[in-house]
């Protein structure tokens, strides 16, 4: 029987805080990771600062200018991946008159390395049908991030593999089963899920639901050309492609 303390590694609890600018900030944590889901009001500012982790973030609403060292691009929503390693800065802000949110994840697990693109942006790699849904991903050396829309009445059978996996939902809702835990996700709420840890996705409403998938290592995809990259692992699911 899954236990609270399971289920709250699963689907841990957001740490809100409000800062003075008018910035709110969700915060869901398991072990070395950590997901952001930061609203930024008009002329709000993500100040820069390197850290020790690296940063991967996306817009998921509106659009936000993002500075990474020395390279800054204006980020549209869905539209570009941004990848900063440990101790490179990132700031971020909003230039419009709309309300924008920010989705970041933030990781540093002793053993891995974090790789980033030359420029530190990524654009959608692939976009293609993948069992009913509508998907896109971004993929780079050391993540993957797939973009996924579940038509009402749509699945993701339950299933298990050998790569990490962290979802957050951006739109409508949707029931995710994590070993024997089940939660509806609404926007921002996110879930964890360690290698092997079985789990599925079902959308039993009308709307399409829309979710960010994120897997450390890629799963589905390999970056042309980097040779330094680690081989394929054998996933102990038979997922149709």
């Amino acid at each position: 029987m899954t236990t609270h303390v399971q289920e709250r590694r699963y689907f841990p609890a957001a740490d809100v805080a409000l800062h003075d600018d008018g910035v709110r900030v969700e915060s869901y944590w398991r072990d070395d990771t950590e997901v952001r889901v930061s609203v930024l009001p008009p002329g709000a500012r993500v100040p820069g600062r390197p850290i020790g982790q690296a940063q991967v973030a996306m817009v998921v609403q509106g659009r936000i200018s993002t500075t990474v060292g020395e390279v800054t691009r204006l980020m549209e929503s869905e539209r570009h991946v941004c990848v900063a390693p440990p101790g490179v800065s990132f700031s971020a802000v909003n230039p419009t008159e709309s309300e924008a949110v920010l989705l970041e994840l933030r990781r540093s697990k002793p053993g891995e390395i974090y790789p980033a693109p030359s420029d530190y942006f990524l654009e959608p790699f692939e976009s293609r049908k993948f069992v009913g849904m509508d998907v896109t991903f971004f993929v780079a050396d050391w993540i993957e991030l797939m973009i996924a829309d579940i038509p009402g009445g749509g699945e993701m059978p339950y299933h298990r593999h050998s790569h990490e996996q962290i979802g957050v939902c951006l739109e409508g809702r949707y029931d995710m089963t994590v070993e024997e835990s089940s939660h509806e996700l609404r926007f921002g709420g996110t879930y964890f899920c360690a290698s092997q840890e079985g789990h599925g996705a079902a959308n039993p409403h009308a709307d399409v639901a829309r979710s960010v998938n994120i897997f450390i290592p890629p799963r589905y995809h390999r970056v042309p050309g980097q040779k330094t990259r680690r081989k394929n692992e054998q996933d102990t699911d038979r997922e149709t492609q």
